[in-house]
């Protein structure tokens, strides 16, 4: 266990059927992910889930002192939507490439 790891959500331990989809970490001044890309059958579903995360995130964030909830998430949804823009512009790229 990496000494800067999280503990899972109490919730899994109750649930026989609960499986971990991602992991991230902030290494090297980078995002590193290991995750099952395709634990849904479909790459759709990780909207939701990209969703669901923003939601938690703004706020616990509001939670710890910073910022009310729907302005939190407004900021998330602006940073995440220039964020989808430029990797779309990157992928666009790399397929024109192959």
């Amino acid at each position: 266990m990496h000494p800067n790891q999280l503990e899972p959500p109490h919730e899994v331990f109750h649930d026989g059927n609960a499986g971990e989809i991602i992991r991230g970490w902030i290494t090297n001044g980078s995002l590193a992910l290991s995750l099952h890309a395709m634990a849904f059958g479909k790459a759709e579903v990780w909207g939701h889930v990209l969703a669901g995360t923003a939601a938690q995130v703004a706020a616990a964030c509001s939670e710890m002192g910073h910022g009310e909830p729907l302005a939190n998430l407004a900021e998330i949804r602006k940073a995440l939507n220039a964020d989808l823009d430029r990797a779309e512009q990157q992928l666009a790229a790399m397929a024109k490439k192959a």
